[in-house]
């Protein structure tokens, strides 16, 4: 019963710590709603007085973060002789300072930067793009970078007109997320109006909420606000509002995660419910080597509620005890799990370097590149930990009940006689 508490203790937390640390690195990674125009080219030109009329509804003002335009869209990238598909967005950077020290609430905390040329990030040509998109196309600080972008209308004449300008790469971000990290590229607001030819304009409106746990409300009250009657005839006219949230972008992927989290927590919860069941064969043993004495307390007056008590009591103390002992034992290794398997690694490493000194390759048990984290995340849920002592504890006294009923019954006289 320990072993199992504090198996599912470690397991769990574990899990809500990888949960909690991609959760983060999706709402870091970019916009929690953003709105867009279905109309025509997609173009919202007046976003300024749509951010001014959300805002002028108290509840939402007090809801957000932060509301501003944006432009993201699709591109191609430049890498030896082909080029590759890439996510671009443009964020206004009103504050270099904010930007190299990570205040801006839609730009991805930057890890590198050219401390002089990124002064200039609304005026020249220049980018920031992830860790990992650097790493897989090997670029470094001060790189000219080309890309590509639909630019007009489609005709059927020319068909997709396209855009093509230089940049020079200037930063490198990381928001932890591997998709943003891999895929995404960063520039100013102005230079990407003039790279897609939207002077004046943007296709998103992008905002953060304080509360991730009140988006569907946020949402609803956002299409409320931006269909109300009049509000601005010109600009209800030239669009067809249309509002997301990360959470809907995300969802499979999402509940990917709550699915496997609730499939390992059964499994491993089986551990103690089959725990509980040899507790049933422990505690029916012992009522076959007390025969005697149960018959005897029996002969003596001893009630049978009074028997069957005892044993049901017996077995959820046992239970109690087990629970705090595997709860206990289970919050240790979760917050020192990085330490101890940290200590396995150098064992196994060094037990291998002894028997094959010249062809090991060290062992990793938990590959950072593969898992994308810096540490291993943990995070113990108290509330969690206590519901699965209190269901240990009630199974321990389930456990019990059965054969202390079964000894509750025994006929004091067969049984004395008998044994």
């Amino acid at each position: 019963m320990a072993v199992g508490v504090g198996l599912l203790v470690v397991v769990l937390s574990i899990f809500n710590g990888f949960q909690k640390q991609v959760k983060e690195s999706l709402w870091q990674g970019g916009p929690h709603i953003t709105i867009e125009n279905s109309y025509g080219s997609g173009a919202i030109y007046d976003y300024e007085k749509v951010i001014a009329h959300l805002k002028s509804d108290p509840k939402l003002a007090e809801s957000f973060v932060s509301v501003e335009g944006n432009i993201t869209s699709h591109g191609l990238i430049q890498s030896n002789n082909n080029f590759n598909p890439i996510m671009i967005r443009a964020v206004p950077v009103d504050s270099i300072e904010k930007l190299v020290e990570n205040g801006l609430p839609n730009f991805p905390r930057i890890l590198q930067y050219d401390r002089d040329e990124i002064q200039s990030m609304n005026t020249k040509k220049l980018v920031v793009v992830g860790k990992e998109m650097s790493a897989i196309y090997g670029y470094g600080l001060g790189r000219e970078i080309t890309m590509a972008v639909p630019g007009g209308r489609f005709t059927v004449e020319r068909g997709v007109q396209v855009n093509v300008q230089t940049f020079r790469l200037v930063g490198l971000f990381k928001t932890g997320y591997y998709n943003y990290d891999s895929k995404f590229v960063f520039l100013s607001l102005p230079q990407a109006q003039e790279f897609f030819k939207m002077k004046g304009a943007v296709n998103q409106v992008a905002i953060k909420v304080r509360s991730l746990d009140d988006l569907k409300v946020t949402k609803q009250r956002i299409l409320s606000r931006l269909n109300e009657e009049n509000w601005n005839q010109k600009i209800q006219d030239e669009t067809s509002w249309s509002v997301r949230t990360i959470a809907e972008e995300q969802e499979n992927f999402l509940a990917a995660l709550r699915l496997e989290k609730t499939i390992i927590s059964i499994i491993v919860f089986l551990f103690i419910v089959l725990a509980a069941l040899g507790m049933v064969a422990t505690v029916h043993s012992l009522i076959r080597a007390k025969r005697r004495s149960i018959g005897t307390l029996k002969a003596l007056g001893l009630a049978s509620n009074d028997i069957l008590l005892i044993f049901t009591l017996n077995a959820m103390i046992v239970g109690i005890l087990s629970s705090l002992v595997g709860g206990m034992t289970g919050i240790f290794i979760a917050t020192k799990l990085e330490v101890i398997i940290n200590i396995i690694s150098e064992i196994i490493n060094g037990i291998g370097g002894l028997l094959n000194p010249g062809d090991w390759d060290p062992v990793e048990l938990v590959p950072k590149d593969i898992y994308y984290f810096d540490h291993i995340p943990v995070d113990i849920d108290i509330s969690f930990i206590f519901m699965v002592t209190t269901a240990a504890t009630i199974l321990s006294g389930l456990a019990g009940y059965f054969p202390a009923r079964m000894a509750a019954n025994l006929n004091p006289v067969d049984t004395i006689r008998n044994d």
